[in-house]
């Protein structure tokens, strides 16, 4: 039973190619390897190798991943464009008064932990998604999307804490509570996107 699992790490270690770390990936195989034989018992070792799939093909996949592909790219654009048009909508509510904008930014006032609760789901999706349709192969662009994507947010917090934005711009949205909130989640946002991409690794089989 060992034989197939030892001869499919071996022949994935072969054709993998010289540019990805390999010692890495064959740790993800066999950890997940280990992991579906404990979640579906009546499984045999060979019968996981076989849905794992062919260990050359697995192997090109890791060739063929673009540096950056429609999945990775489309959450990228999309939490750019989450700061762009708050950004809009901070100004027009500031120029607009007794518009529609500050009726919307009243709502958004009181509907703080709602805001976090849904970007916070954007960040599951992001991890989720990339793990779902690229499986293990997947990390090596998975980390490249959280940390690109995460850009906005790290230099929104650093201006933010430093006060090189006024918070009155904010207010009443962005409260002493609210801040730390949102730092404590932005620390949390790549281990969360982790945990989903390795749910969605696991859906991928």
């Amino acid at each position: 039973m060992r034989n197939a699992k030892a001869d499919f790490i071996q022949t994935l270690e072969k054709a993998l190619p010289k540019t990805v770390d390999k010692r890495e990936i064959i740790r993800e195989y066999e950890l997940h390897i280990e992991e579906m034989l404990l979640d579906h018992p009546h499984l045999s070792v060979e019968d996981v190798i076989r849905k794992l799939g062919n260990p050359i093909e697995i192997a090109k996949q890791y060739q063929e991943i673009a540096p950056m592909s429609f999945v990775s790219r489309h959450f990228v654009v999309c939490n750019f464009m989450f700061f762009i048009v708050g950004a809009i909508f901070t100004i027009c509510y500031h120029l607009y008064k007794d518009s529609v904008f500050s009726d919307a930014w009243g709502l958004l006032a009181q509907i703080p932990s709602t805001i976090i609760i849904v970007y916070t789901v954007f960040w599951m999706l992001l991890g989720f998604e990339i793990g779902k349709e690229y499986g293990v192969q997947g990390k090596e662009l998975f980390s490249k999307t959280v940390f690109i994507s995460i850009v906005p947010n790290l230099l929104l917090m650093l201006m933010t804490v430093l006060q090189l934005i006024p918070t009155n711009w904010f207010e009443p949205i962005l409260t002493p509570t609210f801040t730390t909130i949102c730092v404590i989640i932005t620390i949390l946002f790549y281990p969360i996107s982790k945990l989903f991409y390795y749910i969605g690794v696991h859906r991928s089989i």
